[in-house]
């Protein structure tokens, strides 16, 4: 029996890591198309537009991690931020298709912290 539920729980977990992995390229689609919005927008002001904008979008992000990841996800945010941000970027065109670092560590940093906060939300939501 515990032969069986160690193949589900590894099943889980693999099912995850692909879906996360599949999500993260999305991800990375999404926060470049957000950055390039940012240059249009407010050519002045980049950083704070683009770190802007994707404070918006991990928080909409952060609400469909925790509405299909009832397990790990916050596990997920950061998993799905790494490689959407770090892994697919490198994979595609090189380590210089990573962002600048000050709007990577805002953006790392934030999906996992929105994503806690968006389930916290809807724990209260749901008591009352």
């Amino acid at each position: 029996m515990s032969q069986q539920n160690q193949l589900n729980t590894t099943q889980r977990v693999l099912k995850h890591v692909l879906l996360w992995s599949v999500f993260g390229y999305c991800y990375h689609s999404a926060i470049n198309l957000l950055v390039k919005m940012a240059m249009d927008a407010q050519p002045e002001h980049i950083l704070v537009t683009a770190l802007l904008y994707c404070l918006g979008f991990n928080l909409l992000v952060g609400h469909l991690i925790t509405k299909y990841d009832k397990y790990w996800p916050e596990i997920a945010a950061i998993f799905i931020a790494c490689i959407g941000l770090l892994v697919v970027p490198v994979l595609l065109v090189g380590t210089q298709a990573i962002l600048s670092r000050p709007l990577l560590a805002g953006i790392l940093i934030s999906l996992p912290i929105l994503t806690f906060a968006v389930r916290l939300i809807k724990r209260k939501l749901t008591k009352n």
